[in-house]
């Protein structure tokens, strides 16, 4: 009875257990095959060297990417971190933990689905494996529609197209900005602030337009100077052709063809008698026949 009273003394406060803790080797074994399966999609990580309770708290995250059926989602992955706090998986020590970038409260609501699932297989009496690591993580995959929809007011629809340019309805999440912990140093921003943040955003954006349109209209009145003065952008004076030169540009096809520079009348030719010819025909100062 002694003996029986000291251990429920040294056991007080620690959980308990339903069985003996499974061997180290079987989470191993589990964490290996899934980095085997998935690549570079898993992270492992655990504990530092000679902190409390090392190696664990042991982490999985797999950033679980799209899959087909879900391709009309405009969401590319979902990060799932699995972390295993002792070796006693039917004590089922586990978390799930899922970055805070979806809107509002989905993050943790998403936590708490997957989480009630891993402890639902860890808790059968018949299972494949001891953790259900890949288990888990296939149901992720699996229900990755179904978990981005847990929130509906935050799931917003639109047509657009698929991977071969045909219209198709997809979806997107919208809502507020992401759940932050109690725990983060950085100062939470309300409402007034994102507010005041938008408006000096949009007088930025209207005084870098109205300043190029200033630019525009300042290099358009100099180009108007400049051509009224019958200056060119290189600073030289356009020079103003008479009436003369302007006609020896556009000279008229007959112009163009060719001038008589000056009268000359018909070219004096004197015949010449050969030699022996006595006749007086065609000589200055005979009469025609």
């Amino acid at each position: 009875l002694k003996l029986v009273v000291h251990r429920l003394f040294r056991c007080e406060g620690a959980p308990v257990h339903r069985c003996n803790p499974p061997p180290m080797e079987d989470l191993q074994a589990e964490l290996k095959a899934a980095k085997e399966k998935w690549g570079k999609e898993i992270e492992l990580s655990k504990a530092e060297k000679g902190a409390p309770g090392f190696p664990f708290p042991v982490a999985c995250t797999r950033y679980t990417a799209q899959p087909e059926h879900a391709s009309m989602w405009d969401c590319e992955e979902l990060p799932v971190c699995l972390v295993i706090f002792s070796a006693d998986a039917a004590a089922c020590p586990v978390s799930v933990e899922v970055p805070p970038f979806f809107p509002g409260e989905l993050s943790s609501e998403i936590e708490k689905a997957i989480e009630t699932e891993w402890k639902k297989q860890l808790g059968k009496k018949k299972k494949a494996k001891t953790w259900m690591v890949e288990s888990i993580l296939d149901w992720v995959e699996a229900k990755f529609d179904d978990l981005l929809r847990i929130v509906p007011a935050y799931v917003d629809s639109y047509v657009g197209c698929d991977a071969m340019g045909a219209s198709m309805r997809r979806y997107a999440l919208v809502g507020p900005a992401p759940e932050e912990d109690d725990d983060e140093d950085e100062e939470a921003i309300d409402e007034e602030e994102q507010e005041r943040r938008v408006q000096e955003y949009i007088e930025r954006e209207q005084a870098r337009i109205e300043a190029e349109l200033e630019a525009k209209s300042a290099d358009a009145d100099v180009k108007r100077r400049l051509a009224e003065q019958g200056l060119s952008e290189e600073g030289e004076k356009a020079r103003q052709l008479s009436k003369k030169e302007l006609a020896e540009l556009n000279k008229t096809r007959k112009e163009r063809s060719g001038h008589r520079w000056r009268k000359t009348g018909a070219k004096a030719h004197k015949p010449v008698r050969e030699e022996g010819d006595k006749s007086l025909k065609g000589l200055p100062g005979q009469k025609k026949k």
